[in-house]
């Protein structure tokens, strides 16, 4: 008996007994101008939708945690600057059961400025043109149907991207990545790929002009695209210029294959 007083002690303690409720917030944000939105969500997920209206609805879902708790929920507007922290803690304290999530999602005009940022969480993106930066810490990015220019990391995820890019610029310490662009891309700027640990692939419209540089640590690179080859053939190596030559595309992986492929 002594053991189970003990420890249903020790549960009362460290907040065991029960698991945290869930919480709601919400807001719209008028705008007059183009949409700036910076976030930077904690261990939130994040979705990114599009909409015709000129303002930005911002929505919080939780599951095991408390507004103004577990977490401050710090919001602002500056005219058309929207941005949305979830701050917690330096040192969070007691031990959560069951499932704990914080989810946003955040419909915006198509055409914004991005940079949306979380420790540990998942973040999508649809059909938005403009400048957009990623980051997780630690999760998958997914964006799709997007116009412009991309900076997009995960310390530990997996990253996915289709659309019409000047600027791409991709980086994943841990997982695969597969970038399409779409027709009508251009390298205004110079274009990174590069993953630590996994297999690359990348799509190119007919007609994309590059100077390639692909390698891999340990795997081979496989070219469906017409390439001109420079310097010393190799199958973990290729230089070479895409329809004579462009701007700069760089492809890296330290333990994985590299496949370019027809859009």
């Amino acid at each position: 008996m002594l053991p189970r007083v003990m420890a249903l002690l020790l549960l009362s303690g460290f907040g065991l007994a029960s698991p945290a409720g869930a919480d709601q917030w919400s807001r719209t944000y008028a705008l007059s101008g183009k949409a700036d939105l910076w976030m930077s969500t904690g261990d939130g997920n994040v979705r990114i939708e599009v909409w015709d209206r000129k303002e930005i609805e911002a929505r919080l879902d939780t599951v095991g945690y408390t507004i103004n708790e577990d977490f401050t929920l710090i919001e602002k507007q500056t005219g058309d600057r929207v941005e949305i922290e979830a701050r917690f803690p330096a040192i969070r304290w007691g031990i959560g059961l069951g499932r704990r999530s914080l989810d946003f999602v955040v419909k915006i005009p198509r055409e914004a400025k991005l940079d949306i940022s979380t420790g540990d969480g998942h973040l999508r993106v649809a059909s938005v043109t403009g400048e957009m930066r990623l980051h997780t810490g630690d999760g998958g990015i997914e964006a799709t149907g997007l116009d412009g220019r991309l900076v997009a990391s995960s310390g530990d995820g997996r990253i996915s991207v289709t659309g019409r890019f000047d600027q791409l610029d991709i980086h994943t310490g841990d997982g695969s990545v597969e970038a399409a662009a779409l027709p009508g891309s251009a390298i205004a700027e110079p274009w990174n790929v590069r993953t630590g640990d996994g297999n690359v692939t990348v799509r190119l419209p007919d007609g994309f002009k590059a100077n390639l540089s692909a390698d891999t640590g340990d795997g081979t690179v496989t070219m469906n695209v017409p390439v001109a080859m420079s310097g010393r053939l190799s199958g973990s190596h290729v230089r070479g210029s895409l329809n004579g030559g462009g701007g700069s595309l760089t492809v890296r992986t330290g333990d994985g294959s590299i496949r370019f492929e027809r859009y």
